[in-house]
């Protein structure tokens, strides 16, 4: 038989010279690499490092900003209380045991000084008017008769043909004639003024607010009569507290609120004490005569104070430091903030007043003053 052997030894070789063929062109790529990378990675290594290129930190935080601006921050002065008159006129009587004839006006009827308000019956003064007249008239003819017999005396003194005595006589009896005379006058004044008495008539300009007697009662002396409010003005007695005060000045413009009506009125005094219990001070406020109110409303005042305009910034700008109050400040054109020491006055409506260390137009970061050191750079937020 033929043997096999041999053929299977002459394949062989021809599969391990394919297999070798990858291997040696992939040894040959990468020696023909390295052969052009390492002289240009030597020549990197062998030449100076550069100055690195500098790099700009990027801003810290986007802010914004607010300008110091001058605001009025004064508060006002908050009362509340009663709505009174100004003056309130109590009329009475002075005579007494007259009877009350007309009274012509009503409650709430306006009335002009002068007017009459109400009429008593004046017969028993008129009769004593009368008799006091008649008085007055027989003394002023006593006191004629008096002066006539003194001239005469006179006369006949000077041919001495009267004596001494009776001269004397005539002087005294007329000196008792002329003091009979003068209180015969002063009896009718007072017969005429209790006459006029029977006549009540308005002090001044009002408003009849109370009408206290009818026709037919009978009048004593001082009894009320009638009530009026003086010129019609009213007041509101604003309670304030006593810390309060020193801020509030006569002639001071005020807002009064009752319900939804508003009022503008002025401060026209202080009371001089402070109630002990409560602490609160009487401020008399005027109101205008087309006020609407009546006496025994109550009412809300806010006090207005004087224009006071100061310097102010955000609230949220004022960040603390150490306890110190600072605002970061950027200045035009700048990037980064730097802290500014300020003090501060009263806090209202959001901001703060700045009483030093800020100049009118300066910008200071509103939002997230917190985050910031001094020096930071900052990113400027688009107003919305």
């Amino acid at each position: 038989m033929p043997d096999h052997n041999p053929p299977a030894q002459t394949v062989a070789p021809r599969s391990t010279t394919r297999r070798r063929w990858p291997l040696l062109l992939g040894f040959l790529l990468i020696v023909g690499l390295g052969g052009v990378m390492v002289p240009r990675l030597l020549q990197r290594a062998e030449a100076p490092p550069g100055p690195a290129a500098p790099q700009e930190p990027p801003p810290a935080l986007t802010v914004t900003l607010a300008a110091v601006q001058a605001r009025d921050l004064a508060r006002p002065v908050i009362g509340d209380g009663s709505v009174v008159p100004w003056q309130e006129l109590v009329i009475g009587a002075e005579a007494g045991g007259l009877r009350v004839q007309a009274v012509p006006v009503e409650e709430g009827d306006r009335v002009r000084a002068g007017q009459l308000l109400v009429a008593l019956d004046d017969a028993l003064p008129a009769a004593q008017v009368a008799q006091a007249e008649a008085a007055a008239a027989e003394a002023e003819a006593a006191l004629g008769i008096a002066q006539a017999d003194l001239r005469r005396a006179s006369q006949l003194s000077r041919s001495d043909n009267v004596a001494q005595q009776v001269l004397e006589q005539r002087q005294a009896a007329a000196r008792q004639a002329e003091a009979r005379l003068r209180a015969a006058r002063a009896q009718l004044q007072e017969a005429q003024a209790r006459l006029a008495q029977a006549r009540i008539l308005a002090p001044a300009d009002g408003t009849v607010l109370r009408r206290a007697v009818l026709p037919g009662a009978v009048v004593q002396p001082g009894q009320e009569l009638v009530r009026l409010l003086r010129e019609g003005r009213l007041e509101l007695d604003a309670r304030v507290p006593e810390l309060d005060l020193a801020a509030v000045r006569p002639g001071q413009a005020v807002r009064v609120r009752h319900g939804e009506r508003e009022i503008m009125g002025e401060v026209r005094a202080l009371a001089p004490v402070v109630a002990g219990e409560t602490r609160l001070g009487l401020v008399h406020v005027t109101l205008p005569p087309d006020s609407g109110l009546r006496p025994g409303m109550f009412a809300r005042a806010e006090i207005l104070p004087a224009p006071a305009p100061s310097l102010a910034v955000p609230q949220a700008a004022v960040v603390f430091r150490d306890g110190q109050p600072v605002v970061f400040v950027l200045p035009e054109g700048a990037e980064r903030v730097e802290p500014r020491a300020i003090t501060t006055g009263i806090r209202r409506e959001g901001v703060v007043e700045v009483t030093g260390g800020l100049a009118p137009g300066e910008r200071v970061v509103a939002t997230g003053a917190g985050f910031l050191s001094a020096g930071d750079r900052v990113r400027v937020a688009a107003p919305r």
